[in-house]
This record gives C-alpha cells, structure tokens and sequence, in this order.
C-alpha cells in the first residue's frame, strides 16, 4: 500500500486560519481527508475538537432546489440563510435565474458553471455553522472579484471565529491568515507566518515568486490606474442585463427540470410485442419457433395416444412394432424439444443484444438537454433491471407460453374429440381463468410498470450517496440519508409486494376452477354410460383432464408474466427511440483529411440556448480569431465562456448565427468530423477506470516513447516513473485515485499527443500551482506556437501573454482586443487586472 502522507505533526488552535500549500500532488486534499477519517490510519492519532464542514475541490450537488442544497436537512433561519447567500456572492447568481433559489439544479449541478456550484457547497457549509472549516481549493473556479469578495466576507466575516484550514493555489491571501503550512511529497516540510516562510521556506519563496512574476507581466502590459472608472459603468450594464435575462426567464413557466418518467397506461402495444418476435430473424423467426413448437408438443402428444391405443387389447399387441414406435416417437420428441430450446435461447440473445445495442447507441447519440433532465438512475434502471428481464427471464417465459399454449389447445382437442362430453366443463373453464386473467393483468401490469419508475430513484439517491460519501459524513448526515434510502425503497418494494399479493390472488382462483373443473370430469368418466365414451380412453381422459388443470393454470400465469416482462422491453424501447444529436458523419459534406490547416475562426451573430424556452445564454457574439492566435477568455463566473466552447463542439446547437472554421461551416459537417480535429482540456477533468497509458493515449496510436514525451511535457514524468507499474499505473474510476491537478495534467498530456490545430482549455490549470501553471504556459507557447488556443481561465495572468483577451459579460461580448490595448483605455479587462494587482497588493 502506498503512504501518501508522512510524519504530519501540525496542530491548529482554535479560531485559527491556517493555509496549505504546496505542488500538485503533494498531499495536501489527502491532509484534509485525513483529518476527517476518509484515509487509512497507519500510525499516529488525529484529534478534532468540535464539528466539522467539509468543502471538496471538485463540487458535490445534490439534484433538487439550491435552498435544499444549502439547507442540507436543517430549519430555515431567514436571517441566517440571507446572510450566508450575501457571503458566498449568490445574490446575483439568484436573480438571474429563473426562480431564485427555487430553481431545481440537475444531477451533479449539470446547469451550473464550475464557480456557481464551488460557491453553493461553500454556502452549505457555512449554513451549517460548525466549528472547523476545511476547505479544498474553493477558489479555483472563482475569478478574482469573486474570490476576493468571498474571502473578505466569508472567510474572515462570518466565519472569522471559526477554525478554517484552507488548501489554496492563490497566493494573494496567504498574508491574511495565521498560519501557512507547506507541503511536499505527503509531508509538511515547513509552517509559520507568510513572512516567516518567506525567509525560512525555498519552496514556498518559490511559489510566491512565480506568482509575482505572473503579476509583474501584467503590470508590464500597460497602465493600470486608467480604469478605475469602468467598473462602474459595467456594475450598472450587468444589472440592466441581469434584468433581461429575468424577465426571459419568467417566460417558462416551470422551476422544475427534472421532469416525472414516461410512463406508458393501458395494454402493452401490439407493436411492442412485433419488435421483441422480429427483432432477431423476422417474421421467418417467429414461423420457425411455431413450426418446431408444434412438433416437439405433437410428438409428445404422440406417445400418449400410441401408448393408449395399443394398451386398450382390441388389437394383437405386437410388441417390436410398439417398442419401435414409441421409441422412435418419444427420439423425435427429444430432438425437437432440444432444437425448440436452442432456437428459443438463440432468438432470445440475438434479440436482448439487439435492443442493448440500440438503446445505448441512442443514449449514447442523445443531446446534452437529454441528460439535463434525465437522472442517471433512470438510464442505469434500464440499462440493469429492464435489460435483465429482457436477456434472461422474458425468452424463458416466451418459450414457455408458447409450449403451454400449444399444449393446451391439443390437450383441450385430445380430450373432447376421446370423451366429447368433457366440452361442457372445458369451454366454462377456459372462460372464467381468462376473465380472471385480464382482471389480473389490468392492475399487474401497472404496478410493474411503477416497480420500474420508482426503482430509479433509489439508483440515483445510492449514486449521489457514494459520491457524496465524505460531506456526508463530515456533516454528520448518515442517519437522514439512510432514512431518505429506505423510504425510497419502501416506495418499491411497495409495488413488489402488491404484485406479488396481486399474483396469488389470481393463484388461488385458477387452482380452485382446475378443481371444480377435474371433479366435473371425472364425475361425467363414472356417470355416463360406456357407449358415450370408450373405456380405453377413460384413463387417458382423466390423465389429460389432470394435467390440464396444471397447463391452464401455468398459461394463464406466464401469459401474465410475458405482458408485464414486456413492460421492460417497452421501457428500454423508449431510450432506444431517443432525440439525437446531428449526424456523426454528413457524406455530401466531408472535411479534407487536414482539417482544420490553418485554424481560422469566425463567429457570425452566435445565440444559444442549453434548451427550447429557456434564456439565451450566448446573445449574438461575432467574432473573428485568426490562424495561430492565442486567445484568452475571462468574464464573471455565469457569464457564458463554457457555454462557447460548447457551442464550438456542437454539444449545444446555435439558436441562430454561425461558426466558420476554415472556410468551413461547421453546422454542416458530421459531428465526429468536427469533434475529433479539435483538442480539449475541460473544466472538470475527465479520466476512465484503466491506466495511464489508456487513458493518455485512449486510441492506442502513438509509441511509449511519444507517451514519456507528452508525460514530461505536462509534469507528470516523475510520478509515473515512480510507480512500480509506469505507464501500466491504474486508474480507478474517474481517476478517483489521482489528485485534482495530476487528473487536468493528464488530460493535457493527452491533448499534447494529440497536437490539434485547434486547442480549447477550459480552466486548464485551475487546480494546479502557479509554478506548475507558469511551466503548461511555456509549454502552450513552445508546443501550440502555430496553432489556435482559446483559453478561458480565473487567473488573470494565464491569459496577459495571449495575444487578444476576449472579455465575455453576460452573454455578450464586452471587449475583444489585445492585452496591452485594453489596459491602455478604460475597459472592463483593466478593470479585472487592477483588481487583482490591488487584490495582491493589499493582501
């Protein structure tokens, strides 16, 4: 096992406001971690006086309304939650939406911008007042208004008697708290006071050096006294804007974004039940299936009458020819039972693999509104216990129907045509156990169709359970999520039990009609007289009249069974029948092999929306970036940069106006074509359960030694080195095992292999330390030197050497132009540079 912390000797005393520092994967999340019990203790003791509220570097969300986020289970205290929002810098955030604090959020906060939910878990915790505050990199998704004002009013305003250990990259406030303790390689190396450290500590002088060096580029651009006007004039066109987007929100006419499940009502289609039969070989299938149930039913049928009919003594009894007979009856019978199992289970694969297939193909080809609105429980409800029903248990239950079905109609015409009077309790009995079958069904089918709806939720609250684990824990919340998971439960296990109740009620009917039935029977076999039936066949009659008790009971059970296992297939059809994305590949419009080759781009009046009937949230940006630009992108958290490079990957269409790339439209080309000529570093970095070698190079391409290359390039070289495995180092799920800033280092060893024409960096180095970002700046200028980069970042000095800043103010573009130009008149980009020169200066 590895020790990712050692000999950590810290103590931090009441009220303090202690800062961790350090490089990326130095330890320090796994220090907070610790303190909370979430690592394996192999020596020593923590101690915690008080309780505890934990705020992770990557944002936990809960779907439901930001007041329920926030709340997290305690009572509504006005004055206390008013006070929170102020703190956290929510204000504005709530007037823009729809419904203030009402608005639902999506599943893992999908509708909200990096910075929007770091400062709602923030507020959470805050709301909670407790005692000690650890907080993981809270401002990495902020800009440095934000950051600053949060600091001031909520770090050292309403939590100022509170113990708070803060892991920051941001070196602006480490002058402002006690206590600063630097981290290298799992240890604290050292700790004091920011002056202390500074003459004491290489490398926290370090840090702090490459953060004045950041900030003296920026002074070097250009005069910064010139725009302490313009900040005001921006509040005042940011509230008229504010306002705008207000008034289109109040256009909808829902806060509510997770919509209820489809739920189908009445009889299941007979179109359903088509697509199940033809979806392996056709009508030809189904034609086959019958003709092979029919001989195996008929020759096994067969040996009951030769037995009867030789047995019955009006004939000699040639013993070689019956032995011969039967047997060769009772070899066709098994022969063709087998080649009836085999063709049922081969139909039945070929039709489970072929709805998987489609569904998950639609899931996967579905628009991004799709998952906005769609819990992730409700596809893996699918994709697990509907796609089960289908693989395993239906073709079982369709096989069997088939065969009872058969058998009863030949058992019902043996019996009548050798003891016609058995008609009259025959047609009563097949009449009332089919009424009591569609009185059955009726009620059945709908509870497992709610068996299916109420099972999501329990797969999505588990889900957001284990994300969640360690602030749930933290929070002292295990008793109300346990509660929350077994009510939910219960709401399932409802639908079971009546099914269930609901079977047995129509069990016991059956049986007692089969009784009165076989009574009936055999009372005719006794009364009747000899001429009415022959005495041979009084003991095949009763045989036949007991065994089809048993077959019409069984019939109408699993005819029952197949209808409401068919509620699986009509569920899984709906995702197969999915709205999808544009095409992956256009014929008539493909891109030359060298696509984009010089990495022009224009924007032309671009407007879009995430959804139909919501706000703009791009309100007509025109734009031109020419080949080999570097183009930095700041503006306001929510203020529309992620939403632009979402727009440039088609995940969300324009609502109107265009993108031209190369001459080229990209509306009109296949989304595989356009999607895979582009590099990308996303906000939230995104690595798959494997190794580093997968997922560096996921398409198998390029040489180990371009893999060590593209890993020394991006900072990573050493620590996989260092590890037993190398480049065969696992990557659990998510990259679960992997610490923030390595995971966005990986992805941008990914995007180095790849050395696209075209680059987008989303907040590539927000969770990583200035030294280290200063190193991926030189990397972008040497490696990408004749290729197109739009990075959209916090920290203004990751963009001062680009050679235009594109300044984005809801929705809208402010300013576009060169660093050194904007800061030479009153701009809202100067005004961004003086407040993060004063923000340094005064801290």
């Amino acid at each position: 096992m590895e020790t990712v912390l050692k000999g950590i000797h810290v103590e931090v005393r009441k009220g303090e406001l202690v800062a961790v520092v350090g490089m990326v994967g130095s330890g320090k999340s796994s220090l907070l971690s610790c303190i909370m019990g979430e690592m394996h203790k192999l020596s020593g003791k923590v101690s915690i006086y008080g309780s505890t509220a934990f705020v992770g570097q990557t944002a936990w969300i809960r779907n439901g309304t930001i007041q329920e986020n926030i709340l997290f289970g305690n009572m509504m205290h006005p004055e206390r939650y008013s006070e929170v929002i102020r703190a956290c810098c929510l204000e504005k955030d709530l007037e823009m939406m729809d419904f203030g604090d009402q608005t639902e959020i999506g599943e893992r906060g999908i509708n909200l911008s990096g910075g929007q939910k770091q400062r709602i878990q923030l507020a959470r915790a805050v709301y909670q007042d407790c005692d000690i505050y650890l907080l993981d990199d809270i401002f990495s998704a902020v800009d440095a208004h934000t950051g600053s004002a949060i600091f001031t009013d909520c770090l050292k305003g309403i939590l100022q008697n509170k113990t708070i250990i803060l892991v920051t990259h941001q070196v602006d406030f480490l002058q402002n708290v006690d206590t600063v303790f630097v981290m290298k390689e799992g240890q604290v190396i050292k700790s004091g006071t920011y002056h202390e450290l500074i003459e004491s500590c290489s490398e926290f002088s370090d840090l702090v050096a490459a953060h004045h060096s950041s900030m003296e580029t920026a002074e070097e651009q250009g005069c910064l006294v010139q725009n302490t006007g313009t900040s005001l004039d921006t509040k005042s066109r940011n509230e008229n804007d504010e306002m705008t987007a207000i008034a289109q929100s109040k256009e909808t006419n829902s806060s509510k974004l997770i919509q209820e499940e489809e739920r189908e009502s009445g009889r299941v289609s007979w179109h359903v039940y088509k697509l199940y039969m033809t979806e392996a070989w056709g009508w030809q299938g189904v034609l086959v299936l019958l003709a092979v149930t029919l001989l195996s039913e008929g020759f096994s049928m067969a040996s009951n009458y030769w037995l009867s009919y030789e047995t019955s003594g009006g004939a000699i009894f040639n013993t070689s020819l019956f032995l011969g007979v039967y047997v060769s009856i009772v070899a066709a019978t098994i022969v063709f039972g087998m080649i009836n199992n085999l063709v049922v289970t081969f139909s039945g694969l070929k039709s489970a693999q072929a709805f998987f297939n489609k569904m998950f193909d639609s899931v996967l080809r579905a628009p991004m509104s799709f998952f906005d609105t769609t819990p992730s429980g409700r596809i893996l409800n699918r994709a697990s216990s509907d796609q089960l029903k289908i693989d395993i248990v239906l073709v079982f239950y369709i096989g069997f129907a088939t065969s009872l079905c058969i058998s009863v109609i030949t058992s019902v015409a043996l019996t009548c045509q050798v003891a016609w009077p058995s008609v009259i309790a025959v047609l009563p009995l097949l009449f009332l156990n089919i009424w009591y079958r569609n009185h059955y069904i009726t009620t059945s089918r709908e509870l497992t169709r709610l068996q299916g709806v109420t099972e999501a939720p329990v797969i999505d609250h588990l889900t957001e359970t284990f994300l969640g684990a360690p602030t749930v824990r933290c929070f002292r919340k295990e008793d109300e999520f346990y509660q929350t998971n077994l009510d939910r439960i219960n709401l399932n296990l409802r639908m079971s039990f009546h099914n269930y109740a609901a079977n047995e009620w129509l069990g016991f009917r059956l049986e007692l009609i089969g009784t009165l039935f076989l009574s009936i029977t055999a009372f005719l076999m006794i009364s009747l007289p000899s001429n009415f039936i022959k005495k041979e066949f009084v003991g095949m009659s009763l045989s036949y009249g007991l065994s089809l008790n048993s077959l019409v009971y069984y019939m109408i059970l699993i005819s029952c069974m197949v209808e409401n296992d068919m509620v699986a297939v009509e569920r899984v059809h709906q995702f197969s029948t999915l709205p999808s994305e544009a095409a992956w590949e256009v014929a008539d419009c493909l891109p030359s092999p060298n696509w984009p080759s010089r990495g022009d781009i224009d924007l032309k009046d671009l407007k879009v929306r995430y959804r139909q009937n919501t706000p703009l949230i791009l309100k007509g940006i025109t734009v031109s970036i020419k080949s080999g630009e570097k183009i930095g992108v700041v503006g306001r958290t929510g203020s529309g940069k992620s939403t632009l490079v979402q727009a440039l990957f088609r995940i969300v269409e324009p609502a109107e106006g265009r993108i031209i790339i190369d001459s080229v439209d990209i509306c009109t080309l296949g989304l595989h074509d356009l999607r895979s000529r582009f590099g990308v570093i996303p906000q939230e970095p995104v690595l798959f359960e494997g190794t580093v070698r997968s997922n560096i190079d996921p398409t198998g391409q390029y040489s180990e030694a371009e893999i060590w290359q593209a890993l020394e390039r991006c900072q990573l070289k050493d620590i996989v080195a260092s590890k037993p495995e190398k480049l065969d180092a696992l990557v659990a799920d998510m990259g679960e095992n992997w610490s923030v800033g390595q995971k966005q280092l990986l992805c941008f060893g990914r995007v180095i292999l790849k050395h696209s024409r075209i680059l987008f960096m989303d907040e590539a180095t927000a969770s990583v330390d200035l030294q280290t970002d200063a190193t991926i700046q030189r990397i972008i200028r040497e490696d990408f030197a004749d290729c197109t980069v739009i990075s959209i970042a916090h920290r203004i000095p990751t963009v001062m050497d680009s050679d235009k800043v594109l300044v984005l103010d809801a929705g809208l573009v402010r300013e576009f132009d060169a660093p050194s130009k904007l800061m030479a008149r009153p701009s809202l980009f100067g005004a961004m540079v003086q407040e993060h020169a004063n923000r340094s200066s005064s801290m």
